[in-house]
């Protein structure tokens, strides 16, 4: 079986983007449930008939960059778990003490959705399905990335880049290709941790997240390694989902994944996947993501976990949004008898902010990110002041969100 390497270490040897002239209007508010007043956190707003969007923060407020062309159009308020909301732009402009209220749908379901059991045939044919349910030609994308590394409560290397996504059609064993077009980083790492830490492939990995894509990398060839739950059925933008745990079968030694899977009831597509390593107590599991290290340094993983979601448009589902989260401490045999450790945790996202299908073409070798490559080096060379703006520092204990949100205007399709 294919293994998920989406974070690789080297110890110790270790969008197109749209500076476009038009107006924008500032749209700000915040979004509340209607019965209790509470914020909702990761609420969805879009723009009505475009690819503008953007979440709410951890207290439920919002900000979205909204074009002059589109005053007169709607935005579409979204929530897990609660009616959509359409407001009319032009009611919104110019009032950052904007109050939405959403309303919370029926928990209810009919008697013959309320399910259970067995969900591997569900799975086996939600694989079976993907070259119907997702692209079968390559379009071009535009990212925006963030990865960070953090030494104990400290953070010591930020990145984050825009970035364009040669998608190849899910029907290709291409891989995606990505370049950078901007980026810009900030670090804090003493000599000692420029010597012991390298992070590899943060971008390449990200887009290895897109199960749907790389199924194999999960499932294998069958999806005969897991045991498939089904647990009731969720409702996500207004379409009910299958909600499926999986974990893997007993006896089974090879470090493998469990989660949860959401499918879309009526088409079977992969909407949206939470799941992590078992890698608990396993000390093979360093050797998974550790490239090279000195014999006097131990590595134990403490965590993996991964997120992907899609969107659907026009009866297709595109990539989103993809995170890996990877926590793993390191101890130093002849130091004090190798009793303390340091934990690290590298986390690394990739978000959608917009695609496009015409004049796609792969990129120069010379220009395409691999998977060695250490993108806080990277960067160096796509630096560019001017174009973060007023978003002068990186904010990494905001949601990728935040970002997106200051910079909405310029993370779409560069103007010909």
């Amino acid at each position: 079986m294919k293994k998920l390497i989406f974070t690789s270490f080297l110890f110790l040897c270790f969008c197109f983007v749209n500076l476009y002239s038009q107006d924008l209007y500032l749209v700000q508010g915040r979004i509340l449930a209607e019965d209790t007043r509470d914020p909702l956190i990761t609420a969805s707003i879009s723009v009505e008939g475009t690819r503008l969007s953007s979440v709410t923060n951890r207290d439920g407020f919002f900000t979205i960059r909204v074009p002059k062309s589109e005053i007169n159009g709607n935005i579409v308020f979204k929530h897990l778990g609660y009616e959509n909301k359409t407001v009319p732009i032009n009611t919104l402009i110019a009032k950052p003490t904007n109050q939405v209220l959403m309303m919370p749908v029926s928990t209810t379901l009919k008697e013959i959705e309320v399910i259970g059991g067995d969900g591997t045939l569900l799975v086996k044919e939600a694989l079976s399905r993907i070259m119907l349910n997702y692209s079968d030609d390559p379009e071009m994308m535009v990212s925006f990335y963030r990865e960070a590394i953090k030494k104990g409560s400290k953070y010591i290397s930020l990145v984050e880049a825009v970035l364009d996504i040669y998608k190849t059609s899910y029907s290709s064993i291409s891989d995606d290709q990505a370049k950078i077009y901007i980026g810009r980083k900030a670090t804090d790492i003493s000599a000692k941790d420029t010597i012991l830490l390298r992070f590899q492939g943060g971008i390449s990995n990200a887009l290895l997240l897109d199960i749907a894509k790389n199924p194999e990398i999960v499932f294998g060839k069958t999806g005969d390694y897991y045991f498939y739950t089904i647990e009731g059925m969720e409702q996500i933008n207004d379409k009910p989902n299958y909600v499926i745990h999986f974990e893997p079968k007993p006896g089974i030694e090879e470090i493998l994944f469990r989660g949860t899977i959401y499918l879309d009831k009526e088409s079977l597509a992969f909407n949206r996947m939470e799941f992590n390593m078992n890698v608990e107590g396993r000390k093979d599991a360093a050797a998974l993501f550790i490239r090279k290290k000195p014999i006097r340094m131990k590595v134990d993983i403490d965590h993996a976990a991964y997120y992907v979601d899609y969107m659907e448009q026009n009866g297709k589902w595109y990539l989103n949004h993809t995170a890996t989260d990877v926590g793993f401490k390191v101890r130093w045999t002849n130091r004090l008898f190798g009793l303390f450790a340091t934990n690290y945790n590298v986390t690394s996202e990739i978000a959608v902010t917009d695609k496009y299908s015409e004049n796609v073409n792969k990129f120069p070798r010379e220009e395409r990110i691999s998977s060695t490559d250490v993108i806080s080096e990277k960067v160096e060379y796509f630096k560019d002041p001017n174009f973060w703006g007023e978003y002068t520092i990186i904010e990494p204990d905001k949601e990728i969100s935040n970002a997106i949100q200051r910079l909405s205007g310029k993370l779409l399709k560069r103007s010909e």
